[in-house]
């Protein structure tokens, strides 16, 4: 069976993951967005962690992120690690003692046209 969806460009869902209507629905959903988003709001739970990334960039470290957000470091971390992974590329350079986290070239693209989004307007894009 998943070879035959394979081959006609169904997508699957990975095995304790959301429902296969909330797959192809998400899917669907993503095409809306721009091209630099696409993969990563392709996946279940993709705009929560783009939600959260847009949320933290703005703090100077992410255990100051977690603690404004009022979730564990180690969710933010993680959400943050799984929408870079789906992106393919770094969107933090991480914080150093005693230095400030930064955003990568990347990462200011990401929030730029995350911003572009109706449902992601209001949030700040400068730092």
């Amino acid at each position: 069976m998943a070879r035959w969806a394979l081959t006609h460009n169904i997508p699957l869902r990975s095995r304790g993951g959301a429902s296969h209507h909330t797959a192809l629905c998400t899917a669907e959903e993503a095409d809306a967005f721009p091209a630099i988003l696409r993969k990563a709001l392709a996946s279940p739970y993709g705009r929560q962690r783009l939600s959260r990334f847009l949320e933290a960039w703005s703090y100077p470290t992410l255990t100051e992120a977690a603690r404004g957000l009022g979730i564990p470091l180690s969710a933010l971390v993680i959400q943050i690690n799984r929408l870079e992974a789906d992106l393919g590329k770094p969107l933090f350079e991480r914080a150093e003692r005693g230095k400030a986290m930064k955003l990568t070239r990347f990462g200011k693209r990401v929030i730029a046209a995350a911003q572009k989004n109706p449902t992601e307007r209001g949030r700040k894009a400068t730092r």
